[in-house]
């Protein structure tokens, strides 16, 4: 199932909310010779950035994916997707000891 540029566009929106329920700055932006990404980044710590997009797996089975290329999740579960997106950017932020 290959999804068009509007229905990127959708899933990375649906995705995008989840992330920013969740305390996320998270934002799609498009463009017309560019496909739809999200950019996510952690509010507390925005040094702690990413970007996602949606592409088939070898299957035909449409998922968001991180650009190192490495597939997140189905972009029919955005829970899970979200997940592993909070997982990669999520930070500990320690002082060192005095």
């Amino acid at each position: 199932m290959i999804i068009d540029v509007v229905d990127a566009f959708e899933q990375l929106q649906r995705l995008a909310a989840e992330l920013g329920e969740r305390g996320f700055d998270a934002r799609v932006r498009a463009g017309r010779d560019c496909p739809a990404t999200l950019s996510v980044t952690n509010a507390i710590v925005p040094v702690l950035t990413e970007s996602v997009f949606t592409a088939p797996k070898d299957d035909g089975q449409e998922w968001f994916w991180f650009p190192w290329p490495a597939p997140i999740g189905p972009v029919e579960d955005v829970q899970r997707a979200a997940d592993r997106i909070e997982t990669v950017l999520a930070a500990e932020v320690r002082r060192p000891a005095s």
